[in-house]
């Protein structure tokens, strides 16, 4: 199996249906339970043709076997387009094969024709393979935490809750 071709492609809105198993197993190998694959289905097709996301897809044979998702974004701190990596995946049978390495180079050299000025990752602690990897590639630690909270929120901003008092208080 180290004679088989592996083509890196970039993915087109048609290729929704060969993403989708492959960012439903990048969450199943967190642990986390799969996502409805028709909603996320309908989201990889609106990013592919609003063009705010590009996916990659590494093939064996035709057989989807890895996925990377870039995101463009643009930066009012470095006044600037940038790109992130948002999802990057590859089946344990493309791991240590040289499809990662293709496919971050790809990605980086597509945020760079886009007109990204840098590219941004997020890994995981536990995420060594994925470190070196990036590490090859020059990407460096930002000191920075990642924080997250599930919307809706149970209270109301300050703002919106002396809007509401001032209401009640006009109403009496």
């Amino acid at each position: 199996m180290s004679d088989v071709l592996i083509v890196i492609r970039l993915c087109a809105p048609e290729d929704t249906p060969q993403i989708v198993p492959l960012l439903q197993a990048q969450v199943a190998a967190t642990g986390r339970p799969a996502q409805d694959p028709d909603a996320l289905a309908e989201l990889v097709h609106a990013l592919l043709i609003s063009q705010f996301s590009d996916f990659l897809l590494a093939e064996i044979a035709n057989q989807p076997l890895g996925v990377l998702q870039i995101n463009y974004r643009l930066s009012t701190w470095e006044v600037a387009p940038y790109a992130v990596i948002e999802d990057f995946y590859l089946a344990p049978e493309l791991r240590g094969r040289g499809a990662g390495t293709r496919m971050l180079d790809y990605a980086c050299a597509r945020a760079e024709a886009r007109g990204s000025r840098f590219v941004q990752a997020l890994l995981r602690p536990h995420e060594r393979a994925a470190r070196r990897l990036y590490e090859q590639f020059g990407f460096t630690s930002a000191p920075h935490e990642l924080w997250h909270h599930t919307l809706p929120l149970d209270c109301a901003l300050p703002d919106e809750a002396e809007a509401a008092d001032a209401k009640i208080a006009d109403s009496r």
